[in-house]
């Protein structure tokens, strides 16, 4: 007979209401899943029309916004078919349809190459920053095609096990699927704690660090220009502190799911053949907040790169314009360059008169 700390026996006979909290978490997250879908999707969808219109040779790192706004609109879209059974509007659960194997190496696959990617654009802006003559040397579109393909690969290739071990379950203890029961199980436990490590707590970190560099970078700028500061570096700077706190907000908004997996491992490394009801209850209730956060994260991206890029803003309006503005800009471009050429000619052909008058 296994003996079980006070912990977890106090969780089996407490009196603690879980089906209250379940109820409460449930609801957050048809509301928010509902609501993110369908402000996330199509914002992704137009984002990544824009930047492949608009995405220029000159600044390589668009590729990654491109790259990473196609993983979370994945993401968004099993999100969305989560919530459309959940809610029973479809019959069939998408663990069901693509196997639970596939389906969870493609939702939370999409999440660890959003995460790497975004944390790869944050690398390539404090580069530019702290070797700013070095930069276009270092980052190019060569190097950054290469990055993508290569964080590509490693996702692959680590998420490989994944498909052996894991299985459907309508009834399922874990978050998303369960394991099988032919594992090594403190193996598999310990591979899931570091890709937990690896694709969400070290991304969001590395976003953090990158944004402080910016904003640290604005505010010497600032205070060394501070008599002959403009607008436009002003503006900057005020972006900087928004970027701050925005990822800031990513990297808290993670954290649920590195501490729910930590929750998982732990209790099926010591407590897996305990039977208790209440352990259910709470992976019920920690699959909600999961899915309630991730959602929340992964939907807003297009409407913060709106906020905080005044370039995307004017792109987004040329390509909402169907390029009319775009092109009316342009002829206007001209005409104000063919004036000033005229006016120059002009001006050097009195310049001789002026000169033999004097």
């Amino acid at each position: 007979m296994m003996n079980y700390n006070n912990t977890t026996w106090e969780i089996c006979v407490s009196n603690y209401n879980y089906e209250k909290s379940i109820f409460i978490s449930g609801i957050i997250w048809n509301i928010s899943g509902f609501c993110c879908s369908l402000i996330g999707i199509p914002g992704h969808i137009l984002h990544i029309m824009v930047l492949s219109k608009q995405s220029c040779p000159k600044d390589p790192t668009s590729l990654y916004y491109i790259v990473f706004t196609i993983c979370e609109l994945i993401f968004l879209i099993g999100i969305f078919w989560l919530w459309c059974a959940n809610m029973s509007f479809v019959k069939n659960d998408p663990r069901d349809v693509l196997s639970c194997r596939i389906f969870y190496c493609i939702l939370v696959g999409s999440i660890a190459l959003s995460n790497l990617y975004l944390a790869a654009v944050s690398i390539d802006r404090s580069i530019m920053i702290l070797f700013p003559f070095r930069y276009r040397f270092i980052v190019t579109q060569s190097s950054v095609t290469f990055r993508i393909i290569l964080i590509l690969l490693i996702v692959i290739v680590l998420f490989v096990p994944h498909y052996f071990y894991l299985q459907y379950d309508a009834k399922a203890k874990l978050v998303l699927c369960n394991f099988t029961s032919s594992i090594n199980d403190k193996q598999i436990h310990f591979t899931s704690i570091i890709h937990s490590i690896i694709f969400v707590f070290i991304p969001s970190l590395i976003v953090c660090i990158g944004s402080l560099i910016l904003l640290k970078n604005r505010h010497q700028h600032r205070r060394t220009h501070k008599h002959s500061s403009s607008s436009t570096a002003r503006r900057m700077h005020k972006s900087s502190v928004l970027m701050f706190l925005i990822s800031l907000w990513f990297f808290v908004s993670l954290l649920p799911a590195l501490i729910i997996e930590i929750f998982v491992i732990y209790d099926q490394l010591f407590f897996h053949e305990m039977l208790c009801s209440m352990r259910q209850k709470i992976y019920k209730i920690l699959l909600n907040c999961f899915l309630i956060c991730s959602s929340v994260n992964y939907s807003t991206k297009f409407y913060i790169h709106l906020i905080v890029s005044e370039s995307f803003r004017m792109n987004l309006i040329q390509f909402i314009t169907c390029s009319n503005l775009s092109n009316a800009s342009r002829q206007l471009r001209m005409k104000v360059k063919n004036n000033n050429e005229q006016n120059i000619n002009l001006i050097l052909k009195k310049a001789p008169e002026k000169v033999i008058h004097i």
